[in-house]
């Protein structure tokens, strides 16, 4: 079982991306913690779907 999603208490989040047959990425879900990402990835690629996954840590916006 995973943790809840966007707690907004961490400034470090995770997110899990789809990449597409051209390469493109795009962000599905935003985690609290990498283990959580990382199990939703696994259960996405034991589905046997064509798109790849991939967990990064998600970063804050740089100050101007």
């Amino acid at each position: 079982m995973t943790r809840s999603t966007d707690t907004g208490t961490q400034s470090s989040r995770w997110l899990l991306y789809r990449i597409d047959d051209n390469g493109n990425e795009v962000a599905m879900r935003r985690f609290s913690h990498r283990e959580d990402a990382e199990a939703v990835m696994r259960d996405y690629e034991a589905r046997g779907h064509k798109q790849a996954y991939l967990v990064r840590e998600e970063r804050g916006t740089p100050a101007p």
